[in-house]
């Protein structure tokens, strides 16, 4: 058994929580083993996706020790829509 950190958003700030996980656990068993709806109340398996150090991971992939799990959310809008927003509104 280990610990791995996982970073995730709540209200607009990246917050991160260190779970204990068994060797061999895969990213699927550690979403629905440590019950992460407890934590993010909007959570939903099937359209966030979970990648180790910035890069997205299937949900067969084996947590390694000091792995940084990284939960990423579909996006609500478009990063250079985003960008022309906050010039505009400047």
């Amino acid at each position: 058994m280990f610990n791995v950190l996982f970073y995730f958003v709540d209200s607009g700030q990246i917050k991160s929580k260190t779970f204990s996980v068994n060797e061999n656990c895969t990213i699927k068993d550690f979403i629905f083993k440590k019950d992460l709806s407890s934590i993010l109340p909007n959570f939903n398996a099937k359209t966030c996706k979970i990648g180790v150090f910035g890069k997205i991971k299937v949900p067969g992939y084996i947590i390694k020790k000091n792995d940084r799990l990284e939960l990423y959310e579909p996006t609500t809008i478009d990063p250079k829509v985003r960008r022309k927003n906050i010039a505009i509104n400047r």
